[in-house]
């Protein structure tokens, strides 16, 4: 038992002890904790205890009983003993001690750790791993260095003749002058110094016993003063002149055509760069003038525009006068469209007819142009731009072949129009359907999405509308094969614009065959503006009615030429989309407009100002002999080589 008249403090830490021997309670408690305790056995008489709370104090009470004043808490809390039976503190009863637990954490205050010690200065330098190497007395060596006289004379192996001598002799290779302290060589020059020789490579001592100039047998005995090829050489107090020297800053300044660029915002941007289209100017420039017709009485020039893109409105009927000779100035240009170059050509041919959706597109280029036409690495051919006496139509290069002849090398390209990049292999095959009820132009708008999202082609409709129930289309192939399936089934077909991201929708027969007498001509051909015309008649059965239906919804029509009996039935025709009667009178029409006794005529004329080039579906009155024609073009060709421009019209009419 310890002495009662001593006080015994017992404290447990759980960290290191600091180095200052300072104590600090409570500086980071973190409750609760039981596990700090502080007992102490007092002495008597004392008078008082001071804790600031959260704090355990123990007080072993010895018996007898001592008389304990108070133990004062923070704030302030009386604690009385009594008695030998106990203290009492508000809530608590003692029985024989006093304990009191601060619950608080004793930390280490005072000391630092860090990874990374102060590191102590030491004496020794830094080292080098190339090192200033010590000069020898011998000096050194360099492949070329000058020779010293030896007493027994220079032997050299070239001629043979020669004998060896007290005194120098010439070598072929240089003109030795026999100096006491100095040796000359074509490949450097030596001055006398005191110790030093110059070479061109270095500055090498004088060896004694050193190796003679390359043409010499060398003495092989004297390896010790041998060196290697690669060694420092020692400094001489010379200067070296180079031939740029240091120049004076100047204060001018410079301007790049790059400047610093400022970061782009979060985000994703899409760069679309358009495409302008070429201009084309009304007149081509030439200096010669040819007039048409005779000076006006006014005194007013009238010009007309030779270069257009489309040929003029249809509301009144293009005439090509009759004239003894037809002046055209033709003008073929063929360009790549990303970046405008331009593609020399010999010649080349569009063509375009009712069955097909697309210009057919084929040129003869010189050799040296195959990379202008030739996509590489990118992905899809070469889109070109082909102007003809100012008609311009986007084409692309899809294939590539080259010729050549002796004397004569050549490439040909082949391709489609630009509304190619709708089918095969371009476009992928699609299953098409609607979900709910549409018209057919409706449809033809929705075919021309992904996911609701517009490919960014519009629709010019040409024929009479009508309306497909839900479930009645289902396609399932390309873009431009769905849509020519919906103006298939109405007696349509497509036309493409020549540069335009368009189709148009026309009917074979804008007007029944048997009603043409009330028709007005899109253009009036006379016989002097045709170079050459071939006709051909065909004989088809003289059909005069017809019953169109649907399959699961729509209607069945028959249709029946108007002033006929009706008797001459042709093979019926089904089709999903036709659910309606505009669709099923005008699928009747294209099937009875294409019977009877026909004339097949091929009209080959020149790319005039007038007419530019005719397309097909417009109407034509030409002359055949005595009787005036009209008919309606079904197929174009244009054939362009320099320096003539022909375009043949394939015409569809009636005897």
């Amino acid at each position: 038992m310890p002495d009662p008249g001593s006080l015994q403090i017992h404290l447990r830490f759980d960290r290191p002890a600091p180095t200052d021997a300072d104590l600090l309670f409570g500086a980071d408690y973190v409750p609760p904790r039981n596990d700090l305790r502080v007992q102490a056995v007092l002495p008597l008489p004392f008078a008082a205890i001071k804790f600031i709370p959260p704090a355990r104090v123990e007080l072993l009470v010895q018996l007898p009983a001592p008389t304990v004043s108070s133990v004062l808490l923070r704030p302030s809390v009386p604690l009385d003993v009594g008695d030998a039976q106990g203290a009492i503190l508000p809530g608590v009863v003692f029985a024989g001690e006093v304990r009191y637990d601060s619950r608080t954490q004793r930390p280490t205050v005072g000391q630092t750790e860090h990874p990374w010690h102060v590191a102590g200065h030491t004496e020794d330098g830094p080292k080098q791993r190339q090192q200033d190497a010590n000069a020898k007395p011998s000096g050194w060596d360099a492949p070329w260095r000058a020779t010293t006289a030896r007493p027994q004379g220079i032997a050299h192996r070239l001629p043979p003749v020669l004998s060896a001598s007290r005194e120098q002799r010439r070598a072929r290779h240089q003109d030795a002058t026999p100096l006491r302290d100095a040796t000359w060589l074509r490949h450097q020059v030596a001055t006398h110094l005191e110790m030093v020789r110059e070479g061109v490579y270095q500055n090498a001592g004088a060896v004694r016993d050193a190796t003679h100039f390359r043409h010499q047998d060398g003495d092989r005995s004297k390896r010790a003063h041998r060196l290697s090829f690669w060694q420092g050489g020692r400094k001489v107090t010379r200067g070296q002149g180079a031939d740029f020297q240091s120049a004076r800053a100047e204060l001018r300044g410079w301007r790049g055509r790059y400047q610093e660029a400022v970061p782009p915002p979060p985000g994703i941007s899409l760069l679309v760069i358009p495409v302008p289209p070429p201009t084309t100017p009304c007149y081509t420039p030439s200096t010669a003038l040819l007039f048409a017709a005779l000076a006006a009485t006014d005194g007013h020039l009238l010009f007309i525009c030779e270069n257009h893109d489309n040929p003029p409105p249809t509301g009144a009927p293009v005439v090509v006068p009759i004239r003894r000779l037809y002046f055209v100035i033709n003008n073929v240009t063929l360009h790549r469209v990303p970046d405008g170059a331009e593609v020399p050509v010999f010649n080349l041919s569009l063509s375009l007819d009712a069955a097909s959706w697309t210009w057919g597109f084929e040129a003869s280029l010189p050799v040296s142009a195959e990379s202008l036409v030739d996509p590489g690495a990118v992905s899809g051919p070469v889109e070109l731009l082909a102007s003809v006496n100012g008609t311009t139509f986007r084409v692309m290069a899809e294939n590539i072949s080259r010729e050549r002849i002796f004397g004569d090398a050549s490439i040909r390209i082949s391709g489609r129009g630009r509304n190619a990049v709708l089918a095969a292999p371009y476009a992928p095959v699609m299953t098409f359907s609607n979900a709910e009820g549409r018209t057919a132009r409706q449809l033809m708008d929705d075919v021309l999405t992904v996911n609701g999202v517009p490919l960014g082609w519009s629709v010019d409709w040409g024929l009479t509308d009508w309306t497909v129930p839900a479930g009645a289309f289902a396609h399932q192939g390309t873009w431009i094969e769905a849509l020519a399936a919906i103006a298939g089934a109405a007696g349509g077909y497509l036309m493409p614009h020549p540069t335009a991201q368009s189709l148009r929708v026309r009917h074979r027969y804008p007007v029944a065959p048997w009603e043409w007498g009330s028709v007005t001509p899109d253009f009036v051909l006379p016989v002097d503006a045709v170079a050459r015309e071939s006709v051909r008649w065909l004989e088809k059965p003289a059909y005069n009615r017809v019953f169109v239906s649907g399959q699961e919804v729509g209607v069945l029509g028959q249709v029946t030429r108007a002033g006929t009996a009706g008797d001459v039935l042709a093979p019926m025709v089904v089709d999903a989309l036709i659910t309606e009667a505009p669709a099923a009178r005008q699928r009747g029409i294209a099937v009875l407009g294409d019977t009877g006794r026909q004339i097949e005529v091929s009209l080959r004329l020149p790319v005039l100002a007038e007419t530019g080039i005719i397309e097909p579906g417009a109407f034509v009155e030409y002359q055949d002999g005595s009787v005036t024609r009209l008919g309606l073009v079904r197929a174009t060709q244009v054939q362009a080589g320099f320096p003539e421009v022909w375009q043949t019209l394939g015409v569809q009419a009636y005897a």
